[in-house]
Formats: C-alpha cells, sequence, structure tokens
C-alpha cells in the first residue's frame, strides 16, 4: 500500500487535467528562473525554505477555516484542485522536516476537516474534486502512518469516494481511485481498531456493496503483457482489496454487531476469480522471476479470506438448521457454497508454494519450514461445504474434469505440495473415484485417475497418516494402490500400535544357538488362551560355553534389531525343517508376475504348507501350540518391519488372513503349491487320456491318484489311516459322472478342511501378536501374493541395487579401492553366498520387499577399519560389516569368504551392539531327519535342505 503513493498518480477528468498541466508549466517556469536567478547554494536553500513557507502560507489561505458556502462551486472546486495540485508538485518525502510536519498538520487538523464538512451535501463536481484531494493526501504520503488514516476514517473523509462511485457521471479511471481511496483506509482501520464497533458508518452494508461492486477496476489496471517487477507492484494492492473483504465479514460476524447480518457471498466471488485468475496466469508465465514473499503474501490472502467466508456460509447453515428455514434461502446458501467449494480447488491449483519461509523468501525460492499463513487451507474447509452444495446444481458443483486438472498439477509438485494439497482435498476424491467404481472393480486404472493414483502413492509411501481416512475410503479398490504404498501403510500402522501398546519391561527370550525355540512357549505364556504379547520381544543367544564355576554364558551385547532379526529366521528354518511343514513341489510357479521379483524363478526354499492334520497329530503331541508359536513369529516379523525364509502356500495364507476362497479358486491355488498335481486333475478334468485309448480308472493309476473317494495322508498307512473324502468315501469309485465332484472334494481336503486347525492355531498365534484390525487392514488392501511379498521379502538378491542404496564411513566411499574389489568379489558370489553374506551383515538372508532402500533398521553399511590383519566383522544391529584396508582383491575375497563360512548361520562373528570381538565357533554336525510326508505328492524332504541359504557348512 506505501507504494501506492510513489508508484501512481490518479488521473481526473479532461478538465481537471487541463488545470493541473496549466499550473505545472506556470510552476516549472517560476522554479526555473528562481534557479537561475540563485547564487550560492546556501543561499538557494534558504531560499527554497522561504518559498515552503510562503507556499504553506498560501495553503492556509485557500481553505479558510469558515465554512466555505459563502464561495461558489466553481470557486470550491478550483481551491481544492490547487491544493491537489500543490500536493502533487511537492510530496511529503521532497519537503524539508520542518515543513513538511507542518503542512501535514495543518491538512489534518484544519483543511481536511473543512472540505469534509462542506462537502456532505455538495454537488457531484464538489464532491468529485473533494474524493481527488483526499486521494492526493494519500497519494503524496501526507497520511502515511496509521495514526493519519484513523484520523482520516474518523473525520469521514471516505465519504466522498463513496459519493463518487454512486455517481454514474464519474469516469472509471475516477472510481478505480476511489476504490483505492477506500481499501487503503480500510487496511489501516482494521490493523488499528478492534472490530468491536468503531466505525460503523465506514462499514455500512450498503456503502460496501457499493465499492465491492466497483473493484472490478481494479482487474482492468492490469495489461497482458506485464512484466515481473509490474506485477510485484500490484499485488500488493490485491492483497489490500482481500484484506478489507476479509475485514468487512470480520467486523459484521462479531457478535456485537452481527445480529441478523446476511451477505451474498456471490457478490464477491468475481473480484476473488478475477484474481486467482491473473495469478495463475503471471505465475506460470513468471514464475521464479516473482519473489517468493510476494507469491506467498497474495495466496495467504486468498487462503484466509477462503476461510472466513467458509466460516460465515457455513454458521448460515447452522442458523437454519436450528431455526428449521428451508426453502429459497437454503438454495441459495447452497449455490454460495457450490461457489466457495470451486474456488477453494482453484486455489490448490496454484502453484505457488507454500513451504518457504519468509524471512528467506528474498534469497531464495523454495526451502525452509512452511509459514503459518499460508497453510491455513483446511481439509474440514471443503468438507463443510460439500456436505451442504450438494443439490445445488450441475453447474456449480466440482466437476470431474476440475479434479483432473487439479491432481495433473499435483502430480507435478514437490512432495510436501502434495501431502499439503491432497490433504485439504481429500474430501472430494471418494466421490470422484465412486464415479469409475466400475472400471476400478475390474482392477483398471482409468485414465482420469493416473494423476490422482500417483500422487496418492507418492504421499503414502512417504508418510500414511497424513491422509489415513482419504486410505479408509480408497481401500475398496486395492489397484489405486502400489505395493509400496500398501506396504508403507502397514509398516506405519504397526508402528502407530507399538507406541500405543504397553510401556512395560520387555520379554526377554534367552535361548542357545542350536535350539532357539527352547523354552520360548512358557516365556509368551502360550498357555493362556487369552493373553496377548503387547510388550516388545528381546533376544538373548546363550554362548555354548561356562564360566568357571559352571554357569552357562550368555553372548555379549545388546538386542537393538539385529538379534530379533536372526531369531526369527532360525525359528522360520527349524519350523519348515520340521514335520509340521512340508514342500509339494520343487517346480511351483512360485510369485508368478509378482512386483519386484523375477517371474516363473524357482524359490531356493520352495513352498511351504502345513501337513496333513492326521501326520501333525502322530508326529507331535503339541503341534496345536507349535502352530500358534509359528503364528506368534510371524506376527513379530510384521509388527517388526522384518522378514521370514518361508514362503507360504497361498491357501494357507489366505485362511490365515481370513480372505475368501472360492472353489473356483481352488485349482488355480493348486498350481502354486503343486504344479504336478495340478497338471494331473487337470488331465483328468479334460478326458484327454480318452484320446490315448485309456479309461478313467487307467488315468488315475498312473497319475498315482485314488480311484475312490478316500486317500491316504502319508507314507505310513500304519500310523495315519485313510481320510474320507464323503462318507463311506472308500466303497465310491471314482467315475466320468462324478469325478469333477471328486477333483473338488480332493481339492477341498487338500488346501482347506485338512489344514483347517493348523490355520486356526496360527492365526490364533498371529492375533496374540498383532491386533485383528491391523490383520484386516492387510486382508483389505493386499492380494495374497502381496502379503507374501510382504512377509517374506524377496530371495533374488540383485547386487546392483544393494550398492545402490550402501553408505560408507570412517573414510571409505563408493570411488575407494576396497570398496570396489568388495563389490567385485560379491558379484562373483553365488545367489547362496550372497545370502550367507547377506544373513551374515544383517542377520537375515531375506531381501526386503522392495529391495534394499527399505532395509531396517538403516541402509546396509560399509565402515573401514584402519588394519589390514583382521577378519570383516559385522554389526547386525546396524546392518554394518568393518572392512579392514586389504592389499589386494584376492586377500579381501579369502577373508571374507572365510569369514561368512566361519560363521555360517550361527553368526557368530557379529558384534550385537558390543565391543568387537571373535568367537570360536562349535563343530557343528548336519542333521538330517527322516519325516512324514503324504503320498499324494510323491516328494520325500529332508531334514536341512543342501540348497537352503546361508546354512553353508565349513
Amino acid at each position: 500500500s506505501s507504494s501506492r503513493g510513489a508508484t501512481r498518480s490518479r488521473v481526473v477528468d479532461d478538465q481537471g487535467q487541463n488545470c493541473a498541466g496549466d499550473a505545472m508549466d506556470r510552476d516549472a517556469a517560476t522554479d526555473e528562473s528562481t534557479t537561475v536567478d540563485s547564487t550560492p547554494p546556501p543561499k538557494r536553500a534558504r531560499h527554497a525554505e522561504g518559498a515552503d513557507n510562503d507556499a504553506t502560507t498560501d495553503l492556509c489561505n485557500l481553505l479558510p477555516d469558515l465554512p466555505l458556502a459563502h464561495l461558489d462551486e466553481l470557486e470550491v472546486i478550483r481551491r481544492l484542485e490547487d491544493i491537489a495540485r500543490v500536493l502533487r508538485d511537492r510530496p511529503f518525502g521532497l519537503r524539508p522536516l520542518q515543513c513538511r510536519w507542518s503542512w501535514k498538520r495543518h491538512l489534518h487538523s484544519r483543511t481536511l476537516p473543512t472540505v469534509v464538512a462542506a462537502t456532505t451535501s455538495a454537488t457531484p463536481s464538489c464532491l468529485r474534486a473533494a474524493a481527488d484531494l483526499v486521494d492526493q493526501v494519500i497519494c503524496s504520503g501526507y497520511a502515511f502512518t496509521a495514526f493519519d488514516r484513523c484520523k482520516l476514517v474518523a473525520m469521514g473523509a471516505w465519504k466522498p469516494a463513496i459519493a463518487v462511485l454512486n455517481d454514474g457521471s464519474s469516469a472509471s479511471a475516477r472510481k478505480a481511485a476511489a476504490v483505492r481511496t477506500y481499501i487503503y483506509l480500510a487496511e489501516h482501520v482494521s490493523f488499528y481498531d478492534d472490530f468491536s464497533g468503531h466505525h460503523s458508518d465506514f462499514w455500512d452494508r450498503e456503502a460496501f456493496t457499493v465499492v465491492l461492486r466497483h473493484m472490478q477496476f481494479m482487474l482492468e489496471d492490469v495489461p497482458e503483457t506485464i512484466e515481473a517487477d509490474e506485477w510485484e507492484l500490484i499485488c500488493p494492492e490485491f492483497e489490500a482489496a482481500l484484506k478489507t473483504i476479509g475485514c468487512f465479514m470480520i467486523f459484521w460476524i462479531n457478535e456485537k454487531t452481527g445480529s441478523n447480518f446476511d451477505f451474498d457471498v456471490s457478490l464477491v466471488m468475481p473480484l476473488m476469480n478475477g484474481i486467482l485468475e491473473r495469478a495463475s496466469k503471471f505465475d506460470e508465465r513468471l514464475g521464479l522471476q516473482i519473489s517468493t514473499k510476494v507469491r506467498g503474501d497474495l495466496l495467504e490472502e486468498m487462503v484466509r479470506i477462503s476461510g472466513v467466508l467458509t466460516q460465515y456460509v457455513l454458521n448460515k447453515f447452522e442458523d437454519m438448521g436450528n431455526r428449521r428455514l428451508r426453502g429459497r434461502a437454503e438454495e441459495e446458501a447452497k449455490k454460495q457454497a457450490a461457489l466457495l467449494l470451486n474456488f477453494l480447488v482453484k486455489v490448490l491449483m496454484l502453484e505457488i508454494p507454500t513451504c518457504v519461509q519468509k524471512a528467506d523468501a528474498s534469497a531464495a525460492p523454495a526451502g525452509g519450514a512452511m509459514p503459518v499463513d499460508e497453510r491455513q487451507l483446511d481439509s474440514e474447509w471443503i468438507e463443510g461445504l460439500l456436505e451442504h452444495c450438494q443439490g445445488a446444481g450441475d453447474d456449480d458443483v466440482v466437476k470431474p474434469s476440475t479434479l483432473v486438472v487439479l491432481f495433473k498439477k499435483l502430480a507435478s509438485m514437490p512432495l510436501e505440495e502434495q501431502k499439503y494439497r491432497l490433504e485439504c482435498a481429500s474430501p472430494l476424491v471418494p466421490p470422484f473415484v465412486g464415479a469409475f467404481s466400475e472400471q476400478l472393480k475390474q482392477n483398471t486404472v482409468p485414465a482420469e485417475l493416473v494423476d490422482l493414483k500417483a500422487v496418492m502413492n507418492a504421499v503414502l509411501q512417504d508418510d500414511s497418516a497424513v491422509t489415513s481416512d482419504l486410505l479408509e475410503e480408497i481401500s475398496f479398490y486395492p489397484c489405486l494402490l502400489d505395493f509400496a504404498t500398501k506396504r508403507a501403510t502397514i509398516h506405519a500402522v504397526c508402528e502407530r500400535h507399538k507406541l500405543q501398546s504397553s510401556s512395560s519391561d520387555p520379554i526377554r527370550l534367552v535361548v542357545p544357538r542350536d535350539n532357539v525355540l527352547d523354552g520360548v512357549c512358557s516365556s509368551l505364556n502360550l498357555q493362556d488362551q487369552a493373553a496377548r504379547i503387547e510388550v516388545p520381544v528381546e533376544i538373548e543367544f546363550r554362548s555354548g560355553y561356562a564360566d568357571d564355576v559352571g554357569n552357562e554364558l550368555v553372548d555379549e551385547g545388546e538386542d537393538q534389531g539385529g538379534l530379533r532379526r536372526q531369531w526369527l529366521d532360525r525359528a522360520s528354518r527349524y519350523f519348515i525343517s520340521s514335520d509340521l511343514f512340508m514342500s509339494p513341489s520343487e517346480d511351483a510357479a512360485h510369485l508368478e508376475n509378482a512386483p519386484g521379483l523375477a517371474t516363473n524363478r524357482r524359490a531356493r526354499g520352495m513352498i511351504f504348507v502345513p501337513s496333513p492334520e492326521s501326520v501333525c497329530r502322530c508326529v507331535q503331541d503339541d503341534w496345536e501350540e507349535q502352530f500358534e508359536l509359528f503364528g506368534c513369529i510371524l506376527g513379530f516379523a510384521i509388527l517388526y518391519k522384518e522378514t521370514i525364509p518361508v514362503h507360504f502356500g497361498h491357501n494357507f495364507l489366505r485362511s490365515v488372513f481370513g480372505l475368501k476362497t472360492d472353489t473356483h479358486d481352488l485349482l488355480p491355488l493348486l498350481e502354486i503349491v503343486d504344479k504336478t498335481l495340478h497338471t494331473k486333475l487337470k488331465y483328468i478334468l479334460d478326458g484327454s487320456y480318452s484320446t490315448l485309448g485309456d479309461t478313467l480308472q487307467d488315468a488315475l493309476e498312473q497319475s498315482n491318484l485314488p480311484r475312490v473317494f478316500a486317500i491316504n495322508e502319508s507314507h505310513c498307512p500304519e500310523l495315519v489311516k485313510s481320510t474320507m473324502l464323503k462318507e463311506k468315501g472308500d466303497e465310491i469309485a471314482v467315475t466320468e459322472e462324478n469325478k469333477e465332484e471328486f477333483v473338488f472334494c480332493l481339492l477341498d481336503r487338500l488346501l482347506i478342511s485338512g489344514v483347517a486347525r493348523q490355520v486356526e492355531c496360527f492365526r490364533r498365534g498371529l492375533l496374540r501378536v498383532v491386533p485383528d484390525h491391523i490383520v484386516q487392514r492387510i486382508a483389505e488392501l493386499m492380494s495374497v501374493k502381496e502379503i507374501e511379498l510382504l512377509v517374506c521379502g524377496s530371495e533374488e538378491i540383485d547386487v546392483d541395487d544393494w550398492e545402490k542404496h550402501t553408505q560408507y564411513e570412517n573414510g571409505f566411499s563408493h570411488d575407494s579401492q576396497v570398496v570396489g574389489w568388495f563389490w567385485d568379489v560379491v558379484r562373483a558370489m553365488s545367489q547362496q553366498m550372497r545370502a550367507a553374506l547377506l544373513s551374515f551383515a544383517t542377520g537375515s538372508s531375506q531381501v526386503p520387499s522392495g529391495g534394499f532402500r527399505f532395509l531396517q533398521p538403516e541402509l546396509f553399511t560399509i565402515q573401514r577399519v584402519a588394519v589390514t590383519d583382521r577378519y570383516p566383522e559385522a554389526h547386525t544391529c546396524a546392518n554394518t560389516i568393518d572392512l579392514p584396508i586389504y592389499t589386494s582383491r584376492e586377500e579381501l575375497e579369502e577373508r571374507l569368504h572365510f569369514a561368512i563360512r566361519e560363521a555360517g548361520d550361527a553368526l557368530g562373528a557379529v558384534d550385537f551392539a558390543g565391543p568387537s570381538r571373535r568367537v570360536s565357533l562349535p563343530d557343528r554336525t548336519s542333521c538330517r531327519s527322516s519325516r512324514l510326508t503324504s503320498a499324494r505328492f510323491c516328494h520325500q524332504l529332508a531334514g536341512t535342505d543342501s540348497d537352503a541359504p546361508s546354512v553353508l557348512d565349513p
């Protein structure tokens, strides 16, 4: 506002321009002759001071302290124009100090009060001259302070401006000057007063409506070819106009003055939309040429006035509800809500940053923390307006095409902007997405939602808490969410649960390395069916040797995640090597087409499913408790964002997580578990055997399938009895008529009913650790393939990805020679050896789902050790390897391989957050156990597989 007096001159009508021009010419000639006649500079200064004193006297003589009624109209206009000319030619800053204050005091104490009093009932011409004079007082700097302008308001100096606006014969330029005068005074009224009833005549509703109607002149003054410096001078005037509207609303909404206040918001929207349109256009064209402060200040005012108007409209709806008013008033309010809602959406489209500190605005276009005011826009504003504007008419509601443009603009903005603006617009997303529900149910993302999907995934992967309510709404359409987003969401939910759970002391499990489940069931209190595990779990490994008095020692160090990671890995391997689980087929189509994994790749550890219940009963008395314990281990892996080296059959995972399995899903599920058996059953169903001249019974015998509705679930029939697929099934032969029924009865037994009790126990253990609502959220968001990827991670070790997400410490860098040798050695390793190295360094042989950048609790680190004669050492809690400075690649390879093999699956060389040390490993024997497996799968498994990851015998 203060720039206005220094940069803008006001245009009067033709007669005024001519008079002022003649006067300026005469003054210029007089000043020139005076300068020529002057001699030394001091005398010129004294002469100038004397001339100013004479001018002050002339000013005092122009308007005597008497009413102007004795002067005719033309004389009054002439005197007012003369004063305006003198002020324009001699602005406040160009006068000597003593003279400028005497002029200012005389203007405010005598001249202006006289003029205002004389023009209360004057003719339109006198009012125009008075308005020009007030405008010139402001422009020339004689009303610079808030106190000066407050006095102008108190004496009614704004009334001539209102009269000019009411006069239809006034020129548009004069009306624009009158609007600016009112806005300029309004800004300082809002600064100086507290809206408790002061100057109610200034905020008169009729007068303000007139000003509001003429504010459009401000938009007409902005040329299309404006440059950045010009735009920076115009923006403060737009800000002042918006502030004036806000001050008017606040004044009348105030409880002392706002009784029966009714205002049509649609009167404001043309101006606000005009300012927004120009701000968007020039910001897009000029961009960073405009200072960040100017861009942010204008956005701040638009958001602030939007909040005031939104609150007013919402209060109006509440008041109408209390008074039970309906009909025309309600319809008008809905239209106003729709107008505001569309405006707020357009504000979110502005590419003006909202996360820049104003103090740094002139130095940098971006960076820093957000200003408080620029992020006042809240999702509650849009939510409240959306709730009430329904039924306002198709032309007033936010159209899908508008939201498509919004999300397209958001997609190109920085992440912080996306988070803030998506949160604001989140109430609009569910109805927008719902319009495409049929396509989404078919797992097809329409083109209109592509940008929304990109923005949502970027935001949710960074912080799912920002739009948690939105996530609840769109979880019905999982195709809108990437796997990384789903994983980040689940991890965030688990973190919140851990923070809200009990703060009691953790459960400390002390277990030997060669029997990691020893005493765990009693420590976790699994005997209590209703008990939940609400506290953290910490692991201590027994060292395997005793002190001088025979007490068994515990490994030094504190569990900061590495020990727990090792325990989960070893405990999972223990279960799948027992007779409670089996791997039906080695050539399963494992995780086919799963994101992040190579397709059709045979897993190192194969796919595991529970053994049949009849087998479990024979091999272990406490089999139910063991399944429950394995469920707890899976729960710990989910809760602590770890992975386990076990790939479960999809039928088992679906049942554990409560996913519904239809009959027609059973045959495709079997293909993942046992592709060989799947091929045999398809062969039976298709009847392809008939082309070879075989009968159904021949085909069943050749495929090693039962010829009646009964199966044997073990190699040892004397231990396990035959299981009937239906009542008296051993008496019912499989025929062409009932072969389809036989296949689906067999599938149900193998995949559903035969493992129902195992699933129940496993799920009960899972729910002891992970609350039911988190398990349900996983089932809602993820497919069974994604659940497997979440809990099992990836076995494919991509060395390039590993190297890319590695950090270096203590003098190492990516370009260090030893580091280069290290990665050359890793690339030369087999997948099994890489898995052993990963287990050695992190405690787990599995790569996190999504790659090494999601390694917990931090990225893989190679740390320099300034020695040459030591073996590499690992800190699994920090995913760190201490690498000495070796003199050759061959020496590094030899010592690294030795450290991995010597540590083996016991990981004895790892320092668990304690002092660095070397541990001598006890002799290990390869323990293999014969196990009961199902005759239907024709596959005998060993207890410890030679292809198992990170089990490398020295």
